[in-house]
């Protein structure tokens, strides 16, 4: 009986161990604001980036697979070649993604690896 307790209580340490160690080695990141990144985009320059942002009117490219995140007062280019577009992404939407940060011909541009399309009061701190 004993044994089989050890054993318990070593398997949930094991598997909580685990968990947290999981947890440190890439903890999730907080998603930055398109106005945010743009203030110092070379400070984020071959980084993997999340960012928040409304997908700009009039410029979801199916052909190019691009368009434009917006903020306040900066817009950022998405390149989503590498992804499907996730149902309920359309022009207008708040939504969150998830990439590498480059410049290419002076123009900054995220590699989108993620997109995440819900509810916008789920971005916002607080």
């Amino acid at each position: 009986m004993l044994d089989r307790r050890l054993r318990l209580i070593l398997a949930g340490v094991l598997i909580f161990v685990a968990l947290g160690a999981s947890l440190w080695v890439s903890p999730p990141q907080t998603p930055i604001s398109v106005d945010e990144l743009m203030t110092s985009p070379s400070t984020h320059e071959n980084k993997v980036v999340v960012l928040r942002g409304t997908v700009s009117n009039g410029t979801l490219d199916m052909q190019s697979y691009s368009f434009y995140l917006e903020g306040e007062n900066e817009s950022v280019t998405i390149d989503f070649a590498a992804i499907a577009v996730p149902n309920g992404m359309s022009e207008g939407k708040t939504i969150i993604v998830e990439g590498t940060f480059s410049q290419l011909n002076d123009v900054w541009a995220l590699n989108a690896e993620k997109i995440i399309v819900g509810c916008p009061s789920k971005y916002n701190a607080g």
